[in-house]
């Protein structure tokens, strides 16, 4: 009787053991899940982000290339030049035209500045969002061509989306 009570005994403690170990192996499991779970959730706004910012340059690019715009002689197009009477005719057609430019623009506000020699600004489009989460703005260097009187001007071009 003493010896089976003996080895009951040791056979709670090596259950126990067993137990602790168990214990102690699934609480480094968990802190190991949440470690990781937190840096991919930190990697997953990084991408998100990094996308956003991708589609605003895109968007600015679009803007940039866009036919309406573009600064030609003799058909051939001039690299990041926009001409302002192409300008001052697309901005009504843009604006006459919103649903079909949403394709290209998305939600988006295309403001640009002429910065240099004089002053001036056309909104050339404005799609914002009322609730949104992030806006970023991107800002382009561009060359303005006046056709009358064949001189450019320094301007900026201000592609500002919005996301939910």
């Amino acid at each position: 009787m003493d010896l089976k009570i003996k080895f009951s005994r040791k056979s709670q403690v090596h259950m126990g053991e067993t137990i602790a170990v168990l214990l102690v192996f699934f609480i480094l499991v968990l802190i190991g899940l949440i470690f990781y779970t937190r840096i991919i959730k930190g990697n997953i706004e990084t991408e998100k982000e990094e996308s956003r910012q991708l589609k605003a340059i895109e968007i600015a690019q679009r803007v940039s290339f866009l036919p309406e715009l573009q600064c030609s002689e003799e058909n051939i197009v001039t690299d990041n030049c926009i001409d302002i009477m192409k300008l001052d005719a697309a901005s009504g057609i843009i604006r006459r035209n919103e649903i079909f430019y949403y394709d290209m623009l998305l939600f988006s506000n295309i403001t640009l500045k002429e910065i240099y020699p004089e002053e001036r600004q056309w909104d050339l489009y404005d799609r914002s969002l009322g609730n949104f989460t992030s806006k970023l703005s991107t800002n382009v260097p561009i060359a303005l061509f006046n056709p009358i009187t064949k001189k450019y001007s320094f301007g900026v071009m201000e592609v500002s989306t919005f996301t939910k």
